[in-house]
């Protein structure tokens, strides 16, 4: 069959699908002789022949947009879980996560499932049209232009709140403490999402750069000039020694990577390296700028299991140079490059096209991490989150009820509710395909016990995929009693309660939280309008409950086993008290992160966060400590 001959037999516009024939037949690069163009040929022919009889023929009208998605859809399957299809929703996203920037209001919104009401707003970016409007963190947006947001998918809600920059837009807006909704215009500007912060002196000789969770940080096109102000504003200060926290990082752009290791090592060092398929994928990526940090200042980079991609780019060249430590725990294990491909005006291809390594030779890639197109051992969720999957079908298992399951996922997992949500929502074929489905096609890692070398001082370091780091520092896991709070959004409601009926100090810094604030908190929940729905039972409670449920198969129900029942009942009660006191402290830590967002803003909730965090912590410590450092990045022996 000759070329055109396929393209005439296009008898409905499959627009995508064609699109993606003729770039791979006419991208001269992809094939490598005349059995390479037929093999394409033909796969193409068959997949048009399909395509025609499905939608001529198939039981139902079908839409010729999901006929194409669908095509693709099967042809990404087997592939590795980062090679994508964006249609114009989600090429749109990709363009403000790279660039940072976008046309809007300068808010999160967020709506839970639990309570049915309209989408509540949960930050508000600083100097931004929504924060000189003067909305606040519990806000609930009722309507936008009179049209009522109750019944809407949250995206829908976010298209309608962004536009184009000096657009107006009216808001309705019910705020608590307030007994009638308000109308609020705003004009809708250009919003910059800040990927460094620094939210102030937290110790006198200590400097604290964020580009993590806590300030939604990734590597965009604005990091390395945000970076480079945020680096000599704490260098004023004269610091003993430096924090660069990436912990919750999820990545971004690789150039913007290279930068950021720029301002720590200086010009002619390597960074990375990436190996393709083809000879223009595989190139290294040095540094080429002065260092703003002096060398001689002690630097700690905090990392955790979601810090992916760029972010273990960073921690990868700063480790195998030697110029500082990283501390947290293993990353996740994204060493793998992508490149957005476009098709047509509004979409496009995400692939994989080459793997990372870091300078000393390891591969950062963690090919074990697949979601279920990929193959066994876990399942990704959102914001980078893993999950064995046979301890997922173990809980789902062993609980009678979702919310059940919802409260043991978080406790086992620290998952947010959204993450344990969407975890017992996959669907059954896609989570026990992750045990049957063929070894993923992405890159490789290292062995895990293959030994690899620092390039100063020849420190041990080893492959496996993600970066380990040089002091692992666990975090403690929840209490049960916190994490059902947390899902009930009862921290988050208290707070914005808490903060609507008081007047606070101009400065974070001057606020103190006042001595009986858990006290209060227990008073809100115990008003069953505020509880969300709250029954928290201690373990002997929860075997109480299944005791009852046997004793009622009995024929006859005796003193003894009355007596057994009372005192069970009171056990009960004095664990369930005792777990209410074991999680005061984490309690009142999560109640004041709140209230600083609510009140003051993004970096006094990163002051209140940072209080209780164990990692940064150690953090401070060690870089006060400069002989444990020293000893530490010389690996000498104790």
């Amino acid at each position: 069959m000759n070329r055109s001959g396929w393209r005439r037999r296009f008898s409905v516009g499959i627009t995508l699908v064609g699109i993606l024939g003729v770039y791979l037949a006419l991208d001269s690069r992809l094939v490598t002789g005349e059995d390479s163009y037929t093999n394409i040929e033909h796969g193409v022919d068959d997949m048009v022949g399909a395509y025609n009889l499905l939608y001529n023929d198939y039981v139902k009208e079908l839409k010729p947009e999901d006929l194409s998605k669908s095509a693709i859809s099967g042809m990404l399957r087997d592939l590795d879980p980062y090679t994508s299809f964006f249609d114009r929703k989600a090429l749109e996203q990709l363009q403000i996560d790279t660039r940072g920037n976008f046309g809007g209001l300068g808010i999160t919104i967020t709506k839970r499932r639990q309570d049915n009401k309209p989408p509540v707003v949960m930050s508000v970016i600083e100097g931004t049209p929504a924060d000189t409007s003067g909305l606040q963190v519990g806000d609930r947006i009722v309507m936008v232009e009179g049209d009522s947001t109750h019944a809407k998918d949250l995206s829908k809600v976010v298209e309608v709140l962004r536009g184009r920059p000096g657009e107006g837009v009216t808001i309705t807006i019910e705020r608590p403490g307030k007994a009638e909704w308000f109308d609020q215009p705003i004009i809708r500007a250009r919003i910059g999402i800040p990927s460094v912060m620094v939210p102030g002196e937290i110790d006198p000789e200590i400097g604290y750069i964020s580009m993590s969770e806590l300030n939604s940080g990734r590597f965009t096109e604005r990091t390395s000039s945000e970076l480079e102000r945020a680096l000599k504003a704490e260098l004023a200060r004269k610091p003993k020694g430096l924090i660069l926290d990436l912990r919750g990082n999820p990545g971004g752009l690789l150039n913007s990577a290279v930068d950021v290791v720029d301002k720590f090592l200086g010009p002619g060092h390597v960074v990375v390296t990436t190996k393709g398929r083809r000879p223009e994928q595989s190139r290294s990526e040095e540094t080429k700028t002065a260092a703003v940090v002096p060398k001689d200042i002690p630097l700690v980079v905090l990392v955790n299991g979601h810090s992916a991609s760029a972010s273990e780019i960073v921690a990868g060249a700063i480790q195998d140079w030697d110029r500082g430590l990283i501390m947290g725990t293993q990353t996740f294990g994204k060493g793998s490059v992508q490149t957005v491909r476009q098709l047509g005006a509004d979409q496009a291809l995400k692939l994989t096209t080459a793997a990372y390594y870091t300078p000393s030779g390891r591969s950062i890639h963690n090919a074990s991490r697949r979601n279920y197109r990929g193959g066994p051992i876990e399942l990704t969720l959102a914001d980078s989150m893993r999950v064995s999957v046979y301890e997922l079908l173990g809980i789902i298992a062993g609980t009678e009820r979702r919310e059940e399951a919802i409260t043991e996922l978080g406790e086992r997992f620290e998952m947010s509710p959204a993450q344990a949500e969407e975890a017992l929502d996959v669907r059954m074929d896609r989570l026990l395909g992750l045990g049957m489905r063929k070894k993923s096609s992405g890159p490789e890692n290292n062995d895990p016990d293959e030994v690899f070398h620092t390039r100063i001082r020849k420190r041990k370091v080893y492959g496996g995929g993600g970066i380990k780091p040089d002091v692992v520092v666990e975090v403690d896991r929840r209490s049960r009693v916190w994490v059902e709070l947390y899902q009930k959004s009862l921290f988050f409601d208290f707070a914005v309660n808490y903060a609507a009926n008081r007047t606070f100090p101009k400065r974070y810094e001057d606020y103190k939280l006042p001595a009986d604030l858990v006290n209060q908190f227990w008073t809100y929940v115990a008003d069953l309008t505020n509880a969300n729905g709250f029954d928290y039972k201690a373990r002997t409670e929860i075997q109480l409950r299944e005791l009852r449920e046997a004793l009622k198969e009995k024929d006859v129900f005796s003193a003894d086993d009355e007596k057994a029942l009372e005192q069970l009942a009171n056990l009960g009660e004095k664990e369930r008290q005792a777990d209410y006191k074991a999680a005061e402290a984490s309690i009142r830590l999560e109640i004041e992160r709140i209230l600083a967002r609510r009140v003051w803003g993004t970096k006094a909730e990163m002051l209140a966060s940072l209080k209780g965090d164990k990692q940064f912590k150690e953090a401070v410590q060690l870089l006060k400590d400069r002989a444990d450092y020293d000893k530490k990045l010389a690996m000498i022996e104790e």
